[in-house]
């Protein structure tokens, strides 16, 4: 039986008392201040740890105006296996407060801007919502256990190399087996995500063994991936303090629910 360790920040406050209840039932809990967190779940056997920054609706829009969940999430990605930021909000409450900034400090803050931050904050950790703070506690203690269960979803990821465009290729492109990606990645010298964008379908026909079916299923991925491959790109040219003296490597998942299926995509990146 998993047994969980729950850690919850003494800056909680209010959130105290229901969240000992909730998680007490069932897992050992303590509050601490904790630097990095609001809550940590602890797997007592394998010592791996699952963090959540918990924001209510009006605590989540005005950390975003200061910047301060962006900082937050980073720090949570440096300290712990798993990471999480989990957001209680509706979508009437989202709007209620946005145009109450909007009359008490003339402060403008969109839906677009609402769910750009989302999308933002889902580029280096993932975001989970709830409309309840009893459905937050659930979702969360439910995500720390999948993170802790070591069950395979439905794709494992292959091996892991610093050559980017290798591990897209092997991970995020169905039939695409590791010799042929080697293949592909030898011969036309491709090494980072930037060298698949600039892929096209002469190039790929030039490789031994790719053939017209096979080119077309690869930049027909490479398409579709092409937005979330470019806010790479744009996401690390505004966060600097990711960019290590050699080498970072950000792992990115992209959860598509309807199809529950799991992709994975490694960014390698050198200072220059």
């Amino acid at each position: 039986m998993l047994i969980l360790i729950v850690t919850i920040d003494s800056k909680e406050k209010g959130r105290i008392k229901p969240a000992l209840f909730f998680f007490g039932a069932n897992n050992t809990v303590s509050v601490e201040d904790m630097k990095y967190g609001d809550y940590v779940f602890t797997d007592e056997k394998t010592q791996q740890t699952c963090a959540f920054e918990y924001k209510t609706c009006s605590d989540f829009i005005n950390s975003v105006t200061e910047n301060r969940i962006f900082n937050q999430a980073i720090e949570q990605a440096n300290n712990f296996n798993y990471h999480f930021v989990c957001i209680e909000y509706t979508e009437e409450l989202r709007k209620r407060l946005s145009e109450d900034l909007w009359y008490r400090q003339k402060l403008s803050f969109s839906k677009s801007q609402f769910y750009g931050a989302i999308a933002r904050l889902n580029t280096y950790t993932t975001v989970i919502t709830a409309n309840n703070q009893k459905t937050c506690f659930e979702l969360m203690e439910k995500q720390a256990k999948k993170c802790f269960d070591n069950k395979t979803i439905q794709k494992s990821l292959k091996k892991i190399t610093k050559n980017s465009a290798m591990n897209y290729l092997t991970n995020c492109c169905y039939g695409i087996g590791t010799k042929t990606a080697e293949n592909i990645t030898g011969e036309l010298k491709l090494f980072t995500l930037q060298d698949l964008l600039n892929l096209d379908k002469p190039m790929l026909l030039t490789v031994n063994g790719i053939g017209e079916k096979t080119a077309d299923k690869i930049l027909s991925n490479i398409k579709n991936d092409s937005e979330d491959l470019n806010w790479f790109f744009f996401f690390l040219l505004f966060l600097p303090i990711l960019v290590s003296k050699t080498e970072t490597f950000i792992y990115y998942t992209i959860q598509n629910y309807k199809q529950q299926t799991l992709r994975g995509l490694l960014w390698t990146t050198k200072k220059s």
